[in-house]
């Protein structure tokens, strides 16, 4: 295997975490947008795929809606970032993502969730955009 640019290695990282703010401060088309026009989410979770910026924000709203009917704030901690490939305008990525609900009122925090994005990244003129992610448990 080639040896991978650092500095792309280092501006991937940085994507995927500015995509956990986004997402966890409810900036919901900020999150859809770090995906292509078309870009597909696969997870169980929400049941079926969500494709395209609309659904995307869709799924967004949720994560904040299922946070705020528990009263609590959830957060992204993302991980064991593995930039499998990156050539050019694409790049395959692996990452753990733990997903944490933190209760506003006792200030107590659970594990939520663990799983691992399966991605596949296209740079844009704005930078890298996700084309396909998929959860897996």
């Amino acid at each position: 295997m080639n040896r991978l640019d650092e500095t792309q290695i280092a501006v991937l990282r940085n994507f995927y975490a500015q995509q956990a703010h986004l997402i966890d401060t409810g900036q919901h088309e900020g999150w859809a947008r770090s995906f292509t026009p078309n870009g597909e989410f696969h997870s169980p979770t929400y049941g079926a795929p969500a494709v395209g910026h609309g659904q995307l924000a869709d799924i967004s709203r949720r994560f904040s809606q299922s946070a705020q009917d528990a009263g609590e704030r959830h957060r992204h901690i993302i991980e064991n970032v593995w930039v499998v490939e990156c050539e050019g305008a694409c790049a395959q990525v692996r990452a753990y993502v733990m997903i944490v609900g933190t209760d506003l009122e006792r200030k107590e925090t659970r594990i939520l969730r663990v799983v691992t994005n399966i991605d596949q990244l296209e740079r844009a003129a704005e930078g890298w955009r996700i084309r396909h992610r998929r959860i897996e448990y």
